[in-house]
């Protein structure tokens, strides 16, 4: 089969919503078990992740909790 007829077209505004929709449900279930997220300013405003039109940055404080939650996103992105 043609790679041209595999995928969406280039700025397809169809092409976010392909990776943002799994990639949230994802980050919800790992967010949610509470082990991941750092907290900045003098508000101590919490943050857990980022997500971009084509990234996600997960945060957290130590590298150890870092690795459990990647260790959990490996295991539900299978």
């Amino acid at each position: 089969m043609s790679s041209l007829l595999i995928g969406v077209r280039r700025g397809c505004g169809v092409a976010p919503d392909l990776f943002l929709v799994p990639m949230d449900w994802l980050m919800e279930r790992i967010v949610h078990g509470g082990m991941v997220g750092t907290t900045i300013g003098k508000n101590k405003e919490s943050f857990t992740d980022l997500d971009f039109a084509n990234d996600v940055v997960l945060l957290a404080e130590m590298l150890s909790v870092l690795v459990l939650a990647l260790q959990v996103m490996d295991t539900l992105s299978a």
